[in-house]
């Protein structure tokens, strides 16, 4: 196979890699709202990363909540129509311009890090740093309670913010705690309780790996 070929087959490559790249995260879901794949429409749900490319379709009265990982846009969708993901922000089709809001890029960071599930509908597909230090544990949970102390109403971030972090320093504990409480505080939370649901199974596959 001659160099040229090569050549061209990892442009190909490249490009395609670069294409599938995760550049939101889903952080609320109201209404039906839609992932287009072709003719295919998958349900969206919140928690779910979004890649460069993807195509959305928002129903009447539907509302999106999605943060870009790069900028910390935070953008707030209503009403009926589409919606391309891009690398910074979404380009909309038949939408009302969205609310936006920057999030603290150190929030942003750690939730980029929120557990996916893969295509078996597992939870827990993030690597789980080394052990970590006291003092990396205490300034994860001063900054929580930073940003707790600025949320509003029923806003999950923070939570989300502190999940993956115990998570990612292999916390499990404190994270089992953590959606014991939340469970406890908002019991009728659609997506408070998608978000313990997602935890507990990246918690119990983190558990089997840990006995290998």
């Amino acid at each position: 196979m001659s160099f040229r070929f090569i050549f061209a087959g990892l442009l190909i490559l490249g490009f395609g890699q670069a294409q599938a790249t995760e550049v939101a995260l889903v952080m609320s879901v109201q209404g039906k709202i839609s992932r287009l794949e072709g003719v295919t429409k998958l349900p969206l749900e919140a928690f779910v990363k979004l890649k460069s490319g993807d195509r959305l379709q928002l129903d009447n009265a539907s509302r999106l909540q999605l943060v870009y990982f790069k900028t910390g846009r935070q953008e707030t969708w209503s009403g009926s129509g589409n919606l391309v993901m891009a690398a910074k922000e979404s380009r909309a089709e038949g939408l009302p311009e969205p609310q936006i809001k920057t999030l603290p890029l150190v929030m942003v960071k750690q939730l980029a890090r929120t557990p996916a599930l893969d295509s078996q509908g597992r939870g827990g597909v993030t690597r789980l740093r080394s052990i970590p230090s006291e003092d990396a544990i205490a300034k994860l949970d001063a900054t929580y309670r930073e940003l707790k102390s600025k949320a509003e109403g029923e806003d999950l971030a923070p939570e989300m913010y502190l999940l993956s972090g115990l998570y990612e320093m292999r916390q499990l504990d404190r994270v089992e705690a953590l959606l014991g409480e939340l469970k406890q505080d908002r019991p009728k939370n659609l997506e408070a309780a998608l978000l313990i649901s997602l935890y507990k199974k990246a918690v119990r596959n983190a558990r089997e790996a840990q006995k290998k």
